[in-house]
């Protein structure tokens, strides 16, 4: 058998195992989150919010890094999420809050209205940290999909050696077309999310 044909059934088999990884938020960032979402509340008495989605960017993108509690009853759910082309390759390592970046940014978002856009249905959101992501909103930083969300992505990356990860965005919070109507029907009342990674 040669190489290349061993090489690409070593990558096929990698990437079959993933489809069986966990979902996985560290504990860190889960703390992170309801502690930010706490002291916006503590001035913000009138915010109830349903749900809180946790993007946890010390995670590689091929896992489904995004939690989406539900503060009422505890259940959550996972998706995959892209982040800023300028921010990393498997990793999330660099943040910005700079117009034209392409970075990701940290922090606490109040999600804002839904609206039809260039890549389909999607969220507006507000950054309420100042010099972290408060220019979110004029940098167009939203909530939308797209198809390098996905297994195909992933396959595609670990066939031309670019490692197992999905594509990257201009900044935005990307998930998979197939998980648009179900974030956004859980998102659109209210909700926040918060973007963590470690300060280390």
């Amino acid at each position: 058998m040669s190489a290349s044909i061993v090489t690409l059934l070593v990558l096929a088999g990698s990437a079959v195992a993933m489809l069986w990884l966990p979902e996985k938020i560290s504990v860190d960032a889960y703390k992170s989150a309801f502690v930010a979402l706490d002291a916006y509340r503590t001035t913000h008495p009138e915010e109830n919010p349903r749900y809180l989605a946790v993007v946890d960017f010390t995670k590689p993108s091929f896992i489904k890094r995004l939690a989406l509690i539900d503060l009422k009853t505890g259940e959550e759910f996972f998706y995959r999420v892209a982040h800023g082309k300028n921010s990393g390759e498997l990793f999330a390592s660099w943040f910005s809050d700079t117009s034209e970046s392409n970075m990701s940014s940290l922090g606490l978002y109040k999600v804002l209205e839904t609206y039809s856009g260039d890549h389909g249905k999607a969220m507006r959101l507000e950054g309420l940290e100042p010099s972290v992501n408060s220019n979110a909103f004029s940098r167009d930083i939203v909530l939308h999909s797209a198809e390098y969300v996905s297994l195909r992505y992933i396959f595609i990356n670990l066939l031309t050696l670019n490692g197992p990860r999905i594509g990257r965005s201009n900044g935005c919070f990307v998930v998979s077309p197939h998980a648009i109507d179900e974030v956004v029907q859980k998102l659109n009342h209210g909700a926040f999310l918060y973007a963590w990674a470690d300060s280390k």
